[in-house]
């Protein structure tokens, strides 16, 4: 959730009542001030949804009884599961119950990479950006020169189903695609960024780009432990596709993008 400060003449013209913003006033005298949610982030995979949820707009008056008139006081999110929220919607105050979002699952822990496609669950930052969840297989980056990269899978992109099988996640998009046998034509269903579906159709190559797994663990030396899938045996160690993994083989979706002034290059 993204939210930004409202003074208490738009929370009047809102539906705050005098009441709130007599509460406002006393509880900060040197900033009258509540907060307003600007977007609200998609939630994790397996997230409730059937849970009360915040909705861009909702002018927030207190959490679990107390007050937010101050960032410091949004604080109380990361100590509960559930917080009882008295909001102002559409003009009516109202209550709701909204679940939090555990910290655990801010960060990225398995990575699958399949015909030069580095694939993971959508962390958290592709979660604030959207407002639905397509898939949990979510593309972040590609190899140059792969089938990924020759057939247009692009990062930013989710895959919804392989040859007509929606996969509900890595383990499942894994055993999908070792159905596949190589060398031969597959194909994906897959949605943009921006909610545009479109079905790509590559040939599978698991000579030069064979998947593997990438699962963090911390009794590794490098913090995460590589899983090669080939030809339906698992290896630990270095994946055969680790050199398609070097900053200068991936391919990030910037292309023909400079970060640097043009006058200076």
């Amino acid at each position: 959730m993204e939210s930004y400060v409202v003074q208490m003449s738009q929370a009047r013209i809102m539906g705050v009542s005098e009441e709130w913003i007599e509460k406002v006033t006393q509880a900060n005298p040197s900033r009258h001030q509540l907060f307003m949610v600007r977007k609200v982030g998609c939630p994790p995979p397996g997230f409730n949804s059937a849970a009360d949820t915040f909705e861009e707009g909702d002018i927030i008056l207190a959490l679990d009884g107390q007050l937010i008139t101050r960032v410091s006081e949004l604080d109380i999110m990361y100590e509960k599961d559930t917080l009882a929220a008295l909001i102002v919607r559409n003009g009516q105050e109202m209550r709701i119950r909204v679940l939090t979002v555990p910290t655990e699952d801010l960060e990225t822990d398995h990575v699958v990479v399949f015909c030069g496609a580095v694939l993971q669950k959508p962390h958290h930052a592709v979660r604030q950006q959207i407002s639905k969840l397509h898939s949990e297989v979510y593309v972040s980056a590609r190899s140059r020169g792969s089938p990924s990269y020759q057939y247009g899978l692009a990062p930013t992109n989710f895959i919804t189903a392989v040859n007509g099988i929606p996969p509900p996640n890595l383990d499942r998009f894994s055993e999908e695609v070792r159905k596949i046998p190589d060398n031969t034509y597959f194909r994906l269903r897959a949605v943009t960024f921006d909610n545009v579906p479109w079905v790509v159709t590559m040939k599978k190559n698991d000579y030069y780009f064979p998947m593997s797994k990438y699962i963090k663990d911390r009794s590794q030396p490098s913090g995460w432990r590589t899983v090669c899938h080939d030809k339906d045996k698992y290896k630990d160690g270095i994946a055969p596709d680790a050199a398609n993994l070097n900053p200068d083989a991936i391919d990030e979706g910037f292309d023909g993008v400079s970060d640097i002034d043009p006058d200076l290059e």
